[in-house]
Order: structure tokens, then sequence, then C-alpha cells
């Protein structure tokens, strides 16, 4: 079920957000970072990821956002903990969610395809995504997978 846009932006002001994140891997052990164009955290490199809907359990809405924002699929997803996410957008504006980080496993990137939300994707080592600047939810996810380690 999908809420009114006007709806969600009352509830983001007052609540958190029940969220998914994936830290999709490779086979070579790459992993995909999306540069977000939207907020929160636009312009920046994120994991790919979303709202939870009524009534859809966690694990489901990682599956859905991993079709949806970057058109590959998997069976693998391994829960890696869940983790308040605070973004400040200035004098009293602030928005709280609540997300769950999946570690996901895909064959090859082969056939990614990005939803309107993404302005470019890529691969790099997590060692590599480590030597740019990143939110802190992003680099202690990347930081998990130890440097340069693959999944």
């Amino acid at each position: 079920m999908q809420v009114p846009e006007e709806l969600y932006s009352r509830m983001v002001k007052a609540m958190p957000i029940a969220c998914v994140d994936l830290l999709v891997a490779d086979e070579a052990g790459k992993v995909l970072l999306v540069l977000r164009r939207n907020e929160p955290a636009a312009g920046q490199w994120w994991f790919p990821g979303g709202r939870v809907l009524f009534g859809e359990a966690r694990r489901d809405a990682a599956k859905r956002k991993l079709e949806e924002e970057c058109g590959l699929f998997s069976t693998h997803f391994e829960e890696m903990g869940t983790f308040d996410v605070f973004f400040d957008f200035g004098q009293h504006e602030r928005a709280h969610s609540i997300t769950t980080l999946f570690r996901v496993r895909v064959g090859t990137g082969d056939g990614m395809r990005l939803d309107h939300q993404s302005a470019e994707g890529c691969w790099l080592t997590p060692r590599e995504w480590l030597e740019r600047e990143l939110h802190p939810i992003v680099r202690s996810g990347l930081s998990a997978l130890g440097s340069g380690a693959s999944t």
C-alpha cells in the first residue's frame, strides 16, 4: 500500500520511517552504491533501498527494492542489522528512518537498470568506496565487510 505523497511528507516530519537498505555485492566482491537524486541523501552515494510498505515484511521489501531500483534479482538476503538514520535539512527540519541493512549477493551487475531515484550506480570494492566521503551508515556497512573482503 502506497502512502499519498502529501501525507508521507507530514509523516516524515513526525515519526521514524521503516526502511531497508541493500549492500549489493557481486561475485567479484564489488559493491553497488547509487548516487541519489532525491532526499534524503540527495547527491550522496548510498545503498539502494527505501521504505517498507504497510503489510510488507522487511525481507520482501528488500527483494522488491532490488528489482525496482536496480533491475537485479537475488535469492540471498542476509540481515546485517537495524540502525537509526538521521538526516538534518537545516533549521528544525530532520528526517529519521529505522533501516535494516541486508547483504545481497548477485552473480554480476549485468543487466542493472536504475530507476528515477538514482542519477548513477557504480560498482567498486569496499576498500575503494571507503576512500570516498560517505555517510556514517554507509561507511559502517562497508566496513563490516572488511576492507577489500569479498562476500
